[in-house]
């Protein structure tokens, strides 16, 4: 299983209402990431990408990725590989 299908055990416990106190925070930005990342579309489109992705730097909180597959219809954006 890749980092985009997860598991039940990367969601929080939705019984209990704790697990979400963080969404008291969020920014639309933020929300519109919780839904984006819970759509199946979604986790099979950036599967798919990761599969040819090429990492250019890993950094503490950012990562730099580099992608030949489109997901801009998600509004998530690679910086293109040449083609070379």
């Amino acid at each position: 299983m890749s980092w985009a299908e997860g598991s039940a055990a990367d969601w929080p416990d939705w019984w209990d209402k704790t697990s979400y106190d963080y969404t008291a925070h969020l920014t639309r930005k933020d929300w519109a990431w919780e839904f984006l990342r819970r759509s199946p579309a979604f986790r099979h489109d950036l599967a798919h990408a990761l599969e040819r992705a090429e990492w250019r730097e890993n950094r503490t909180s950012l990562d730099i990725i580099a992608s030949r597959v489109d997901l801009t219809r998600w509004g998530v954006l690679f910086r293109r590989l040449s083609q070379a």
